[in-house]
Order: C-alpha cells, then structure tokens, then sequence
C-alpha cells in the first residue's frame, strides 16, 4: 500500500467528486427514462418528430439537455481537472 500512502489526504475529495459525477449521471438518465415514460416515447427511439408525438418537443429538450450536459460540458471539465489531479499525485 506504499501509493496510497503517497497520496495527500486532500485526494480524497478528488474520489467525491468521481463519485458525484456517477450518481449526477445516473439522475440525468432517470430523468430522460421518467421523460420516456411520460410522453410514451419508447425505446430504442432516440428523438421524435411532431408528426409522431405530439409532446416531442418537450421530450426532445429533457434528453437533448442531459445529452449536452453529460457528454459535452462534463467531458470538457473532466479534460481540464485530471492533469491537475496529476499533479497532486507527483
């Protein structure tokens, strides 16, 4: 265990905050699954049109928002926060 002996007690919330970011992602995908079931959108649909559903505007904002959250913005924070979680390390 000599490398977690190396690691400033500080790391830890380095660990909170992966785990945060799993249960946020978690609670984005149960709001698109609670969205599905609402406006009877069914998988493996991805978006709808208005000719398909006549609520697909609003399902298509919840999942289009969770998307742009989870796999745009937060990817590009996670590039920014893990070379400085590098350097905590060395």
């Amino acid at each position: 265990m000599a490398g977690v002996e190396l690691l400033p007690k500080e790391f830890g919330y380095v660990a909170l905050v992966l785990v945060a970011y799993c249960f946020l992602t978690l609670w984005m995908a149960g709001q698109v699954g609670k969205a599905r079931k609402k406006y009877k959108v069914f998988y493996p649909t991805m978006y709808v049109t208005e000719a398909e559903n006549k609520d697909a505007k609003l399902f298509n904002c919840v999942k289009v928002r969770a998307r742009i959250f989870v796999f745009h913005f937060l990817n590009i924070v996670w590039i920014q926060v893990l070379p400085l979680c590098t350097l905590l390390i060395a």
